[in-house]
Parts: structure tokens; C-alpha cells; sequence
């Protein structure tokens, strides 16, 4: 049985990492585990901020292409906090991870891949570490935003990884999916 991690954040639940799921599903016996880094929410990109903000206020995903990032988190820390969901003490980009990793279990599990998953800490690196300190893979597939709106990519967190923990990368690139 093959093992794979996944990293992924802001792209979880999108259709391009999807697609590379069930790939490796199709090609045979495998296991992920899902490790979502709990990015802060003041790292968190404008336009995702904005459509968890947008869907958490009319129940559908719409972009926040004009909000810049202070806006976009106000804005959904104010809707968080009126439909009742706030938790003192906790970063909204820990809530949104958690919340969003649920979701993307039950719809991996319903397209038949065997998987697990948790949230880690906010650095990727320390939270891969982490997680490869108690298991082992064949393969890690990092889902990151797309050019310059990665963070992922601007600090080479491919090459970091692969150099890190001598494991094969797999990167796959898509836009940010909120949390419907």
C-alpha cells in the first residue's frame, strides 16, 4: 500500500487536488493523511478571507477580488462572530482550517480514498516534521495557491521539503476553495 501526505491549506477541497487524489486512488492500494497547516489568518489570502466571509453570510462562495487582506478578515471575523461561531482564543485561521479539513475527510472518504488527517502547527515544514516523526510516506503532494499569491511557493517550500525529508514532491496548483 502506497502512503501518501498531503499538505494543503487554502486549495484543500479544490478540484485540482481532487483530481490528483483520485489519480492515485485509481492507480491502486493507498492511504492519505491530510496535514493542513493552521495558517494565522492575518497570512491567509484576500480573496479566500473574502469567500469564506461571503459564504458564511449568503451560503455562497464569491470572490473578494477588490477587498485587500485587513478588510476580508474583518469582514469575516464579523460574520464568524455574528452566526455565533467564535471561540475565544482561537486564531480564525486555526477554526477555518479545522472546519475545512471536516469537510474535505467526509468528501475524500465518499469518493472511496482510505484516508486520516489533523491540523498542524502554522509553519508547513515544522508541521511535515511532525507528522513524519510518528509515520512514514512514499510521497508528499503539497496543494499551494497558484504564482505569486503563494506563500508556499515564494519561500520554495517544494525544494525545502524535498531536501528536508528526502521525500519525492509532488506540487499540485489551484485557486483558493472556501469553506462552503
Amino acid at each position: 500500500m502506497h502512503r501518501y501526505l498531503v499538505v494543503a491549506n487554502q486549495t484543500l477541497g479544490g478540484e485540482e487536488l481532487e483530481t490528483a487524489i483520485r489519480d492515485h486512488v485509481a492507480a491502486g492500494s493507498c492511504h492519505f493523511h491530510v496535514l493542513v497547516p493552521a495558517t494565522s489568518a492575518s497570512d491567509l489570502d484576500a480573496a479566500y478571507l473574502a469567500g469564506v466571509a461571503e459564504t458564511a453570510k449568503h451560503g455562497t462562495a464569491q470572490g473578494g477580488e477588490g477587498l485587500d487582506r485587513q478588510q476580508a478578515r474583518n469582514l469575516l471575523e464579523d460574520e464568524l462572530e455574528e452566526a455565533g461561531h467564535a471561540e475565544s482564543g482561537e486564531d480564525v485561521g486555526r477554526r477555518l482550517a479545522r472546519e475545512r479539513l471536516r469537510r474535505a475527510l467526509a468528501h475524500l472518504r465518499e469518493l472511496g480514498a482510505d484516508v486520516s488527517g489533523e491540523v498542524g502547527v502554522a509553519d508547513p515544514v515544522d508541521a511535515i516534521g511532525v507528522v513524519l516523526h510518528r509515520w512514514e510516506f512514499d510521497e508528499i503532494i503539497l496543494s499551494t495557491l497558484p504564482g505569486k499569491r503563494s506563500r508556499w511557493l515564494a519561500m520554495d517550500l517544494p525544494t525545502r521539503i524535498r531536501r528536508g525529508f528526502k521525500l519525492p514532491v509532488t506540487v499540485v496548483t489551484g485557486p483558493a476553495t472556501p469553506t462552503n
